[in-house]
């Protein structure tokens, strides 16, 4: 109670309509007479790709809306601690919050699912299910039991494989590491000994510094070079088998969502729909310049996970997935439509995609 009333507090104190221009353009719309004024938080740093996307989402609303639905956010630990962000808009203290949904494993067993699974699905695949398949609704039967309404709001891409001091090369390899990897993927190394630490963003490289853990995954070139993991590990592995395509989020508080007039609601849906795209069109972008700077100016040694690891590695993950989902009917559910979706994309892809990117040089 004593810390719902410090933020408020502060939010009382702090909160300003600061809107930045943009230049999404949308067609008029007949806006709601009533105001409303949301605070958001985010599980992100303020610095790096992330922390200007979001903003920039916030900020788009707010200027389409033209003040109606007016945004503030607070980066990670401005208002509140990264971890902290689902609760304080599930508790109503805040309206809208971004993250990453393996972010909130311990609120139930289902939800690390929607960030994507080891081996599972690429941005374009995840999309596709979420738009065009079930992924939103099933998404909100898990979110709607917190009180929150989920969006897709960006995703990064295909991720690198992480960043180690030692080699790796057999499963042997990752027993009594100490490395952060959250979501399913973590899962995956502690059923083969890691002792998997879930930290957010700001802690990472002090942590490798100091020796709290000996290594990490982050996301991909571009923010790990922004990190300066480069610095602090020997090692960049690749490919990022546990993340192939990892949702980034948007969740709204559910009495929030229904104060919007049908306008308002469908302002947000759109703005999310773009940031989700922009986001993973930014990091294809900033990843491609980034990769060729840690090759060639920093001289990184990257190592490709070797044929027969990859193999135990989609073996074992199989295997804690399920596990995984068969905790509840509704994670079985969700694995259920996934997997369904991905043999379809699988087979379409051996057409399209996988065909062209081998005739490709």
């Amino acid at each position: 109670m004593k810390r719902r009333k410090f933020i408020k507090k502060t939010l009382a104190t702090s909160f300003t309509a600061g809107v930045v221009g943009s230049s999404l353009s949308f067609p008029n719309i007949a806006l709601s007479k009533k105001k409303h004024t949301w605070v958001a938080v985010s599980a992100f740093d303020k610095a790096g790709i992330l922390g200007r996307a979001f903003s920039n989402l916030c900020d788009e609303i707010t200027r389409i809306s033209k003040g109606t639905l007016n945004i503030r956010l607070f980066h990670a630990n401005e208002l509140v601690s990264a971890f902290e962000s689902f609760d304080v808009v599930q508790s109503g203290t805040c309206q809208m919050g971004f993250g990453s949904p393996y972010y909130w494993a311990g609120k139930s067993p289902a939800i690390s699912l929607l960030s994507g699974i080891p081996f599972g699905m690429n941005y374009q695949e995840m999309s596709s299910w979420f738009y065009n398949g079930d992924g939103i609704k099933l998404a909100d039967e898990i979110y709607n039991q917190f009180n929150l309404k989920f969006f897709p709001a960006g995703n990064t891409g295909n991720q690198m494989g992480g960043w180690f001091n030692k080699k790796i090369i057999s499963p042997l390899d990752f027993k009594g590491l100490k490395f952060r990897m959250p979501g399913l993927g973590g899962e995956v190394l502690k059923s083969f000994g890691t002792n998997v630490v879930l930290l957010p963003g700001p802690d990472v490289v002090p942590a490798i510094s100091s020796g709290t853990i000996d290594g990490t995954e982050w996301i991909g070139p571009a923010a790990d070079l922004g990190k300066g993991l480069h610095k602090v590990c020997k090692y960049y592995y690749y490919p990022g088998w546990h993340e192939p395509g990892t949702c980034l989020e948007s969740f709204i508080n559910l009495k929030s969502w229904n104060s919007l007039d049908n306008e308002l609601k469908r302002l947000v849906e759109v703005c999310c729909m773009k940031s989700n795209s922009s986001i993973a069109s930014e990091f294809f972008a900033r990843n491609s310049f980034a990769i060729k700077k840690l090759n060639e100016e920093y001289n990184v040694n990257f190592v490709k996970y070797p044929k027969e690891l990859l193999k135990s590695l989609n073996k074992r993950s199989n295997e804690v997935v399920n596990d995984y989902a068969n905790k509840d009917k509704l994670g079985k559910k969700i694995l259920k439509s996934i997997i369904e979706y991905r043999k379809l994309f699988i087979f379409w892809s051996n057409y399209s995609e996988k065909s062209f990117l081998e005739s490709r040089t």
